[in-house]
């Protein structure tokens, strides 16, 4: 049941349109960058296709657009199965734990497969876009380690922020029934918090969502961790209100 679950919540057309949405995005905020470096006569930070990829997914312009592209693949599908009363056929033959694991789980997949499979796509772009510019940071393997590490923790990195904000959507479709607001409610959510951190305790950098998305004041680590504390919470709270809606 659980893998006949990933199927519905994977292959669409809708993560599909995300993917593609969020590999639009990077590429138009790295296209200002790469013109930077071409003009410059190279990049002084390493192999210009390592600057412009981490540009490009660590952008404040990049990370507004994930809480609303992400949800697109699967946040509207347990209301929609609630609504149709189709969850109580599908829970009659799998079980409701089977259930309930198989959309928290679908859910968490999508969006962060769809982060991690448009970074994938504008990396592979990148790469040959960037080849004419010169490295000029003349750094060996250790200067170029940290870079590499750079480009890991932003595939890690966006892979747990969609799995977030793709739970946060769906738990937030069928918190009010509605599962437009399924899309909608993670990018709002990011905006205010964003917007609150920044006003009125900009001095608490670990409240911003910005820094759980990838980390410019804090480590790695530090980041992954809140990520994985918050998808823990929100499939929590997903399995919670979906179990409410069943029994209710």
């Amino acid at each position: 049941m659980k893998m006949s679950e990933l199927k519905v919540s994977l292959l669409n057309r809708r993560l599909f349109c995300g993917i593609v949405l969020i590999f639009a995005a990077v590429l138009a905020v790295a296209h200002p960058y790469r013109a930077f470096l071409t003009e410059s006569g190279g990049s002084v930070e390493g192999p210009a296709w390592m600057a412009v990829f981490i540009y490009g997914v660590s952008s404040e312009r990049t990370l507004l657009f994930l809480p609303l592209f992400v949800p697109l693949g699967a946040a509207g599908d347990v209301q929609e199965e609630l609504k149709s009363r189709y969850a109580v056929f599908l829970v009659s033959r799998a079980g409701k734990k089977n259930y309930l694991a198989g959309k928290i789980l679908g859910a968490a997949l999508s969006g962060g497969l769809t982060a991690a499979a448009a970074f994938a796509a504008a990396l592979a772009v990148i790469v040959p876009w960037c080849a004419g510019i010169p490295d000029l940071s003349g750094q060996e393997l250790q200067g170029f380690l940290p870079l590499l590490s750079a480009v890991l923790c932003g595939f890690l990195c966006g892979f747990l922020n969609g799995a977030l904000w793709a739970l946060a959507g769906s738990a937030a479709a069928v918190l009010t029934r509605n599962h437009y607001l399924g899309y909608a409610v993670p990018f709002i959510l990011y905006y205010v918090l964003t917007v609150f951190q920044e006003r009125y305790y900009d001095k608490f950098y670990i409240l911003s969502p910005r820094q759980w998305a990838y980390p410019s004041y804090f480590g790695a680590g530090v980041c992954v961790g809140i990520l994985i504390f918050l998808i823990a919470a929100a499939g929590l709270l997903l399995m919670k209100l979906t179990e409410r809606r069943l029994t209710g």
